[in-house]
């Protein structure tokens, strides 16, 4: 290659592109990210210590709820009631609202309704075929609401609801570890990164500069 002063223009402007590149790949967040799902509030069973129930009020304006059902319940209701939530019936059977909500509950069906769910831990959500008053969840499975038109269930899949089970046992290891977890983390190196990139591009743009100039002197 021959190097001119002419060229030099183009020389510093491909260096000044290089460096920004490379500080731009070192530096900008992945564009293929994935957005996190937001934690429920609540805490699931851990394991099978009881029958997790999962009330969705984001359709009436409030959050994802979780609670835990300790032991074995007799009925999806009773579930519902010991994992710290109050339903009340439009008529005998028919749960209208949950914790109040929708307030106030319809004098007329408009299409929206509680919707009653269930899945297993490692599955999807199932449509229950029975009434609350007739299931019979079992220990370790978890049990949905969702006020809504009936064709989703919870907006959380059901592996996600057990991510927010408190431990049976807290062991020593365990709660050195969380005490550990307090500390702030070392500062990541990554953000020294892009300023490196930018150095480099620098000392190759003065390179190029002083190349060419002993080329012209001579």
């Amino acid at each position: 290659m021959h190097l001119t002063l002419r060229s030099l223009p183009a020389l510093a402007a491909a260096a000044a592109l290089t460096t920004a590149s490379l500080a731009g790949a070192f530096g900008a967040p992945s564009a293929g990210a994935e957005a996190v799902t937001p934690a429920p509030v609540g805490t699931a069973c851990p394991d099978e210590t009881g029958v997790t129930v999962v009330v969705d009020f984001t359709d009436v304006g409030g959050d994802i709820e979780v609670g835990c059902a300790d032991g074995d319940p007799t009925t999806g209701r009773e579930a519902l009631e010991s994992a710290g939530f109050a339903p009340e019936d439009s008529q005998p059977g028919l749960i209208c609202t949950i914790d109040g909500q929708p307030d106030p509950c319809p004098e007329e069906f408009d299409g929206n309704y509680w919707s009653y769910w269930n899945a297993e831990p490692d599955s999807e959500w199932t449509s229950y075929e029975v009434g609350a008053d007739e299931a019979d969840p079992a220990p370790g499975a978890i049990e949905g609401w969702r006020y809504s038109d009936g064709s989703e269930g919870p907006g959380i899949a059901p592996v996600d609801v057990l991510a927010v089970a408190e431990p049976e046992e807290t062991t020593d290891e365990s709660a050195e570890d969380a005490d550990h977890a307090d500390e702030p983390a070392e500062e990541s190196s990554t953000p020294m990164l892009p300023i490196l990139a930018v150095v480099l591009g620098l000392a190759l743009v003065a390179a190029i500069v002083l190349v060419v100039r002993r080329r012209a002197r001579n």
